[in-house]
């Protein structure tokens, strides 16, 4: 028998006819929109995402010139382009009886499985730490503040 690559195995796996059935297809409730997190705990609010002044792009231009930056500006990030930010990455558009949301990305379903964590550095007037975007409510509750490197390596696994 030939030893197959990864990618031809991912081919022959995700072929229609080797496809189990959804958990949607099975009738499997659908799973919670967010993740719970202590209420009790004081949320952020976020600016308007919308209110962000932005100028008109050329899509294929902007794909163009897109390259990998890893020296990065000392200028800190406003509220604002964080929230914007926040919302291109993850934000309800809307919501149907607590149980679907139309988000600004794509998800089988509607049944969105990422959460979005931070690690605040440098951005005005939000001290450094660890934060969660709450996309329903399009605000962030701070996890760990300060700038403790323990607390990324448990956040991030590493």
């Amino acid at each position: 028998m030939p030893i197959r690559g990864i990618g031809s195995q991912f081919i022959v796996d995700t072929q229609y006819q080797n496809m189990d059935q959804s958990d949607q297809q099975k009738g499997v409730p659908q799973p919670p929109l967010e993740l719970p997190y202590d209420t009790t705990q004081p949320l952020m609010d976020l600016p308007d995402p919308t209110t962000l002044a932005l100028p008109p792009v050329d899509l294929r231009e902007i794909i163009e010139q897109r390259t990998t930056i890893r020296n990065y500006a000392q200028t800190p990030l406003s509220v604002l382009e964080l929230s914007h930010l926040l919302w291109c990455t993850q934000g309800v558009k809307s919501a149907a009886n607590n149980m679907a949301t139309r988000r600004t990305v794509p998800s089988a379903g509607a049944r969105h499985a990422f959460e979005t964590f931070l690690l605040i550095n440098n951005v005005e007037g939000i001290d450094p730490g660890i934060y969660r975007f709450l996309a329903g409510e399009h605000k962030l509750l701070a996890l760990e503040l300060g700038e403790r490197q323990d607390a990324i390596r448990r956040v991030t696994r590493a």
